[in-house]
């Protein structure tokens, strides 16, 4: 019984072709690209909103833009241990990693917040391999590291300064990062059983219901009449990319590959963060960034070279 439960979510059955292989790279690669925009959007709308509205009005949002997706697809009523399992997946990976992601960084700078983001494939790694979900082999952690010091390589330049300054944004990241490593990790299975789209829909919708309590000051206190069109226009563009699209992608791809490789592509996202500050921020663009993305590039190819079959 227990091969039968853990065979199709866990092992590897075979061996992808190029074909599918590349296209799971290049929905990582896509995902991690619309969570680097969240950098340069959460900035310019946090501007205008305090955070925890921010944050609510994002999930909220989000919510009701996964509505029109899943509605029509549900033809199954979930189980009770499924509704406990997607509580905890909302937690996880809605309310803690939104409030605390986006309180951490209105407390600190994007570099920062990008350099504590590539804690993320440690945890989840750590974690599958403490649940035994996957194995710790020397190629996994080989290609964790060089990914890593890639991804710390790029940002070396800016230095540690903030972190002093912003120790309380510093943890809020921290913390964040924890969080949806696990959602990372424990909701793989779930990935592979249900809709990717009807797991999302239903944490958004979970989350929206507990995030108002927490939220509910910063929303009554808020100046709404105050905020300017382009501020609306960056959580509009949050909700739409680096939410919705993102969090799909990345659920699609929790049924093909290993939570490890779905969280090492965190990795580009301090490199998509520093050309993107280079186009909106015009800030120079120095050689070790393309040599560090040539380190990540590497690192997550190597820890993903093995991945479950698609169906």
């Amino acid at each position: 019984m227990n091969r039968n439960q853990r065979g199709p979510v866990f092992t590897q059955s075979s061996v992808l072709s190029p074909q599918s292989s590349l296209k799971i790279h290049l929905v990582l690669a896509s995902a991690a690209f619309l969570f680097s925009l969240n950098y340069i959007f959460s900035k310019f709308g946090m501007a205008s909103f305090t955070p925890l509205s921010f944050a609510y009005v994002r999930v909220l949002g989000s919510a009701l833009v996964m509505r029109l997706f899943v509605r029509h697809g549900e033809v199954e009523k979930l189980s009770r241990e499924d509704d406990r399992q997607l509580f905890l997946f909302a937690i996880l990976g809605v309310v803690i990693n939104q409030t605390f992601f986006l309180g951490g960084l209105s407390l600190t700078t994007a570099h920062v917040a990008a350099i504590l983001i590539t804690t993320i494939p440690v945890f989840a790694l750590a974690a599958a391999i403490v649940l035994g979900r996957e194995r710790a082999t020397a190629t996994k952690f080989g290609g964790i590291a060089l990914a890593a010091a890639g991804a710390l390589l790029v940002v070396a330049r800016e230095g540690f300064e903030g972190a002093g300054k912003s120790w309380i944004g510093d943890l809020l990241i921290a913390v964040n990062c924890l969080s949806y490593a696990l959602y990372l990790v424990l909701s793989k299975p779930a990935m592979a059983r249900l809709s990717a789209k009807r797991v999302i829909g239903r944490m958004f919708t979970i989350g929206a219901v507990l995030m108002l309590p927490i939220c509910a000051w910063s929303l009554l206190h808020e100046h709404w009449s105050a905020i300017p069109i382009r501020a609306w226009l960056s959580l509009l563009a949050v909700i739409l990319g680096p939410t919705v699209a993102a969090y799909l992608m990345n659920a699609w791809a929790l049924r093909h590959a290993d939570s490890s490789l779905v969280a090492a592509y965190s990795y580009l996202q301090p490199v998509i963060a520093v050309i993107l500050a280079a186009i909106f921020l015009h800030e120079e663009i120095r050689l070790v960034a393309l040599v560090a993305a040539a380190m990540i590039f590497a690192g997550v190819w190597i820890s993903g070279r093995r991945v479950s079959a698609l169906p």
